[in-house]
């Protein structure tokens, strides 16, 4: 059986469906670059504070150490108007006493037996650790009860 001739408006026809499905897949691959780029941009503006952040943790622990040494009143104000200023960008210092201890958020550098109700759990933080942005930038350094 031969075959039948391709007619010219069918041919055009064809063409035409092939441009139109070729011109929806660029539109798809365009829509989804421009996605990418979006997350990418968010993830740059929201974690480009970080080599700032990581380098303020030196003078939020030296304020800290003051802090312990004597309550000065004067003192507290400043950092606590440092912490303000500095979650307003978003970091957070990450609370874990008296949480159960996982290596996933802090390094433990200490242990002391404890009765058995608190074994496990972080007795006391010998440094602090905060998170930008729910990335944590520094693990705290805690002691856990065992």
């Amino acid at each position: 059986m031969a075959e039948e001739p391709i007619k010219p408006e069918q041919e055009a026809n064809n063409e035409s469906e092939d441009y139109k499905s070729k011109y929806l897949y660029l539109l798809a691959e365009m829509d989804n670059y421009r996605k990418i780029r979006d997350k990418e941009r968010e993830q740059y503006s929201k974690f480009s504070n970080e080599v700032l952040m990581t380098a303020l943790l030196k003078v939020l622990d030296d304020f800290e150490s003051v802090l312990r040494a004597g309550e000065d009143e004067k003192v507290k104000l400043l950092y606590n108007s440092l912490m303000n200023t500095l979650s307003s960008f978003g970091l957070k210092r990450l609370q874990v006493i008296g949480a159960k201890f996982s290596p996933d958020i802090a390094e433990s550098v200490s242990t002391e037996e404890v009765e058995e109700g608190k074994k496990g759990l972080v007795l006391e933080e010998i440094q602090a650790g905060y998170e930008l942005n729910g990335k944590i930038i520094r693990y705290p350094k805690v002691k856990v009860g065992i």
